[in-house]
Formats: structure tokens, sequence, C-alpha cells
């Protein structure tokens, strides 16, 4: 099984969290679609029976909900939905403690943190930090915070697109605490960030590039996304095996790298539908969110090359996440 999130009107075409049924790993069918409002990210709680989503939708302010999962696919509402914090909220998580749930809202350029119950729970938000750090391209007009990455003791990470750079937070009583800023290259706009080994990888939206971070946050190189020509939006980057995979967004492909030397070796790109907005590893497949196309296409990985290729494309309106269980 795999959750879907979908933009809903006016984003989108989809109707809430859809719940895929799946064979072999391989999506086969939608069985139910949960409804909510602009659910673009989903997260679980990692002890807690609980799914999050960030409602993005066009109003001031976004909205956070919970569900309670049975068989790990969204069973009843668990409490009420709550203010976001502000504007287009588009990711969130849990920190290491099951405590609290961290939201970063990207127009509202601030990261919000909500207090959660012993049964996971949204409770009264506790801290709203704004980013005003800007950058000179023309979307970098101030903070815009893509992704919050909760690490162990309590600390966290926050790329953030419109400020070039990315937050290092700790959590403490529900706080957060600066400990510090890495600053990304100008006009690099990053986005999403992974960890392999000690060596970190965040996607640079802006200059449509895969940066590399040492273990110590300094800079070891950029590697561009994709060889292809034309407009491009890189936006999310998985990690299988020995592989790196990049989702293209206006070039419409995911990009395959070998992991092992310093950078991420490139070694080819396959086409996917149309604005890759998101992909997932889970097991021997590659799932694809193309949100333009309305489909989530699914790749068997050759173990041996890294290449992916498609085995199954289900019709989902506008996806924008991929959840695995």
């Amino acid at each position: 099984m795999l959750l879907v999130g979908c933009y809903t009107p006016e984003r989108g075409q989809g109707a809430g969290v859809a719940v895929v049924a799946t064979e072999a790993g391989v999506p086969v069918r939608v069985e139910r679609v949960v409804p909510a409002a602009s659910p673009s990210f989903l997260a679980r709680h990692p002890t807690r029976p609980v799914l999050y989503a960030v409602g993005e939708t066009e109003t001031d302010t976004g909205t956070i909900a919970a569900w309670s999962t049975s068989g790990d696919a969204p069973d009843a509402p668990l409490g009420a939905v709550v203010d976001s914090g502000g504007a287009d909220p588009c990711h969130l998580t849990v920190d290491s403690t099951g405590r609290f749930l961290v939201t970063v809202n990207y127009t509202g350029g601030s990261i919000a943190v909500h207090r959660l119950d012993g049964g996971g729970a949204i409770l009264e938000r506790t801290d709203l930090v704004h980013h005003d750090r800007h950058g000179d391209h023309e979307r970098q007009d101030g903070g815009h915070p893509h992704q919050v990455r909760a690490l162990p003791g309590g600390a966290l990470l926050v790329t953030d697109l419109g400020g070039d750079a990315i937050y290092r937070y700790r959590l403490r009583d529900g706080k957060l605490i600066a400990d510090g800023l890495i600053e990304a290259p100008a006009r690099s706009g990053p986005r999403h960030l992974v960890q392999v080994g000690d060596a970190w990888l965040v996607t640079a939206e802006l200059s449509t590039q895969v940066l590399v971070y040492d273990a110590d946050w300094r800079l070891v190189g950029q590697v561009p996304a994709t060889r292809s020509t034309g407009e491009c939006l890189v936006s999310e980057l998985a990690v299988g095996g020995d592989f790196l995979y990049v989702a293209n967004r206006g070039v419409d492909t995911v990009s395959v790298f070998r992991l092992g030397a310093e950078l991420p070796e490139y070694v080819t790109e396959v086409p996917t539908g149309a604005w890759p907005r998101h992909i997932a590893v889970v097991g021997p497949h590659l799932h694809v969110a193309n949100q333009k196309s309305d489909e989530l296409t699914t790749m068997l990985i050759d173990p041996a090359t890294g290449v992916p290729a498609v085995v199954s494309t289900l019709a989902v309106p506008s996806p924008t996440c991929v959840l695995a269980p």
C-alpha cells in the first residue's frame, strides 16, 4: 500500500489523500480517498499510528491535519484541523522525541512547532519563527523554507529556497533555538536534502543542481541535475542502494547518478509523466508523482545499473507526494 497526497481545487483535481493498493509492490488501484484540502505533503509519527498532512490551500494561512491509522492507512480524523502559522505549508515532520510536529510554510516564510499529545493528536502551537534572509533571484524576495528534517537529539535542518541557506535548529521544550546557518551558492535555491553516509545531498531548484556537502557542511561540489535542455525546476531526490535519483520538472525526467565517489556520477535519465513533483524508492521500485499528468508512475530499478523502467502507470489526480508504509 502507498499513500499519495494530492492537490485539490483550486490547485488541482484531487480530493484528498489517495490510498493506493499494491501487488508485489506495484500500484494496481486507488482503494479510497480520504477527504482533505490539498494535502501536498504527508508524514507519519515515528512511533504512533498517526498520519499528518499539510493543507496547502490558497488562503493567507494553511492547515495541518492528523488521522489515526489502521494497517498504515488513515482510519479516522485525530483531533481538529489546525492553522499552520503561514501561507502554503509544504513540508512537515515529527521531531526525534515524538512530542512535537514541525511545519514549514513556503510563502509564509515561517516554521511552526505544535505540541502533540500522547496519542499523536495536534495540540497548541509552541513556536513560530520567520525567515527574512533573501537572495537576488526573482523568486527570492524573502525566506521560503521548503523542507524540515528531524535529526537525533532534537536537531532540525531546514532548507530555505528564498535565502540560499540551510538553517540548523535545536528544539528545546517546544521552542526553536538557532544553531547555525549553512550558506548555499547564490541563486541556487535549496529545496530538499538527503543524507548519504556522512555527506549531504541537496537539490537546488533555481540553479538546477545537486549540491554536495561533507559531514562538516563544507561545500564539496555542484553537479548538474539534468542533461536535458529546456526550463527545469529540480524537485525531489531519493536514494536506492548505490544510486541517487533526482526528479526534474519541466524537462520531465528522473536522473540517475551512481554514488560512491566524492561527487555523484551521472548515469542517465529516464522520461516520466508531466511535472514529477515527488519521488520515492520503496524496495526495488521507484514511484513518481506526476502532478500535471495526473498519474503515479512506478518503475522497476535494475540493481546492477540503477536504471529504472516503467512497469505501471496509475491514474491519480494531481499527485504531489508518495508515502510508503
